[in-house]
């Protein structure tokens, strides 16, 4: 299946504050940045939750009545974002013969109105156990599940969907219907019970401080989309101050959880971080993507399953700095130079973010480069940056991340773009590396990383008068001696 044109639907916080801010503490030169760092630490700590068991009861009694599930051949399985997998089942078995379904099933759970898509998450399956239910072995219509998870996701919301397994099926055979199901954990023991197939209930939808909603822009080669624009507190009660921008790709998962069933939570962590004083203001610019993402995203062109996708990230990055950004400069106070212009992404989403400060560093002086999709192409980001040639110091501040349950793949192809990046002139202070122990291929995931992200520009790229310097604190898995000559890969031209 298609991970990326279905778009990135589907962290664990533990280890965060060791990993990423490792030796804040014993920087006895920053007294105000350890301060901020004992804070955010007891806010980790208030949102690692204690464990929510969750029971599934599955009624599959229409499917086996239209013959779409043949109960003593086919198998009924949940897979979703972490601690679940979309890449590994979590089975279900079938309940006593005389087992009812839960009369209140319409009610046992929230779910979302987003965009159809069956799953997609590249890594290893998080832990989950299924529990046999007792009794005949004869199935009758209900199916049960159950699934402990130990620290609740950064927004309480867990992507999901029910699914027919049997041998020899495709990937994208047997999902039920409608978009992925949204479980928000709101208590320690939560119940999902419903027939396969059945709408969710509508999300809980937050939003925080004022988010201003564009007339659609577009431009002679990219169709017009939506763009959102977070302010921060305080911005109309002084007019005479300007603010730096952060833009975000895929913009409609960033403020709120309507379209994806899950979101990155931008608005509510910065609300809380510039009103609490720990990070600078600054205005947030979030631009959706379409039905043409994967062209928008990509620098190169290329066969995937028969059909030719991608290679229009130049006429993406124009749209983006001849038109977004005039217009947002334009209605906006901000501060229009490199050295305060920053542009993010997840996925492939990321891998344009890396291309755009590879290829525009005079227009962005930093990127936020998250679990980012470098298997595009045969790798095309990593060789794209070893024949780029670099206009010179300052280098672009990066932040690269990737979660544990992303796979191994997508972790070594990470340390390759860090050792080849700190092989080009980086300096290691210009970067943040993170390997997200338990983080998966999701929203959930990368909303628990936003804290230390805006830390990381806040702190690295547009730093201010008396602002301590964010110390290395991430995983380093390389050795501190790293080799003086590039390496070219396999397939890279000079």
């Amino acid at each position: 299946m298609n991970r990326d044109l279905s778009g990135d639907l589907s962290r664990d916080l533990s280890g965060i504050g060791d990993r990423v801010w490792a030796g804040v503490l014993a920087d006895r030169a920053s007294r105000a940045l350890a301060m901020l760092m004992v804070g955010m630490l007891a806010l980790i700590g208030n949102q690692a939750l204690a464990a929510t068991h969750v029971k599934f009861e599955i009624d599959m009694r229409e499917e086996i009545n239209a013959g779409r599930f043949d109960p003593t051949k086919d198998r009924v399985s949940i897979r979703g974002a972490a601690p679940l997998s979309w890449d590994r089942p979590l089975y279900a078995y079938p309940a006593p013969i005389n087992a009812e379904p839960n009369p209140q099933s319409q009610n046992a759970h929230r779910g979302t109105t987003g965009p159809d898509d069956v799953g997609g998450n590249p890594g290893d399956a998080g832990p989950g156990s299924a529990s046999e239910a007792s009794g005949s072995a004869v199935p009758g219509g209900l199916w049960r599940a159950e699934l402990t998870v130990e620290n609740s996701p950064f927004n309480s919301a867990l992507l999901y969907k029910f699914r027919i397994e049997r041998p020899g099926q495709g990937s994208a055979e047997g999902w039920e219907p409608g978009p992925n199901r949204n479980l928000e954990l709101v208590a320690d023991r939560v119940l999902v019970a419903r027939a396969f197939g059945a709408p969710a209930a509508p999300i809980s939808i937050s939003r925080a401080g004022q988010i201003d909603k564009l007339p659609p822009l577009g431009d002679d080669r990219i169709s017009a989309r939506t763009i959102q624009v977070w302010l921060p507190p305080g911005y109309e009660q002084h007019p005479e101050q300007r603010y730096p921008v952060l833009y975000l790709h895929d913009g409609q998962n960033v403020f709120d959880a309507a379209a994806a069933g899950a979101e990155w939570g931008f608005d509510e962590t910065a609300q809380r971080l510039v009103a609490d004083g720990d990070i600078q203001p600054l205005i947030i610019v979030a631009v959706s993507s379409g039905p043409t993402r994967v062209d928008d995203f990509t620098a190169t062109r290329i066969d995937r399953d028969g059909i030719p996708q991608g290679g229009k990230a130049a006429d993406y990055a124009r749209y983006l700095i001849q038109t977004v950004k005039p217009a947002i400069d334009q209605r906006y106070r901000t501060l229009k130079d490199p050295g305060h212009t920053a542009v993010g992404g997840s996925s492939l989403g990321g891998i344009l973010s890396f291309w755009l400060v590879l290829h525009h560093d005079d227009v962005f002086g930093g990127a936020l480069v998250v679990s980012p999709s470098l298997w595009w192409d045969k790798e095309f980001p990593l060789r794209d940056l070893i024949r780029t040639p670099l206009s010179g110091a300052p280098r672009p501040k990066l932040w690269l991340d990737m979660g544990t349950e992303e796979g191994s793949t997508a972790i070594k192809q990470l340390r390759t773009l860090r050792a080849t990046l700190l092989n080009r002139g980086w300096n290691r202070n210009d970067l943040n590396y993170l390997e997200a122990r338990g983080g998966g291929h999701d929203e959930t995931s990368w909303a628990a990383r936003v804290t230390p992200m805006l830390f990381f520009l806040d702190r690295t790229l547009w730093p201010g008068k008396g602002t301590p310097r964010m110390p290395k604190g991430s995983d380093d898995p390389f050795p501190p001696e790293m080799p003086k000559q590039i390496v070219p890969m396999r397939g890279a031209q000079p």
